[in-house]
């Protein structure tokens, strides 16, 4: 299996605009080892269609308290929302992540 770089970053505030509300930006977090995986005909038959449609698998190396302060993830030019952490196998953690649209 090849795996790729993937950028985990969270969520800090960064600023605050004219009516004192703050502005967040990405802050990087860690750099580790990822791949998006497929969904199973079984998981797809299990799964609302709605969920293997707008959610894909991310299997990565990255330690699981990063992964719970990440927000973000970039893999290549693609950016996904972290929705939760699925497995915790002892070497790799299986993701549900989502498509982030700016």
């Amino acid at each position: 299996m090849r795996f790729q770089e993937i950028k985990l970053y969270a969520l800090d505030e960064i600023d605050k605009d004219a009516l004192d509300n703050p502005v967040y930006g990405e802050v990087l977090i860690g750099i580790y080892q990822g791949r998006i995986t497929q969904w199973t005909v079984e998981e797809i038959a299990l799964l609302d269609r709605t969920l293997t449609t707008t959610q894909r698998k991310l299997l990565t190396d990255a330690p699981i308290n990063v992964i719970r302060q990440a927000e973000r993830i970039a893999i290549g030019d693609d950016k996904y929302n972290l929705i939760d952490v699925k497995s915790d196998f002892i070497r790799w953690r299986l993701c549900h992540i989502k498509e982030f649209f700016t």
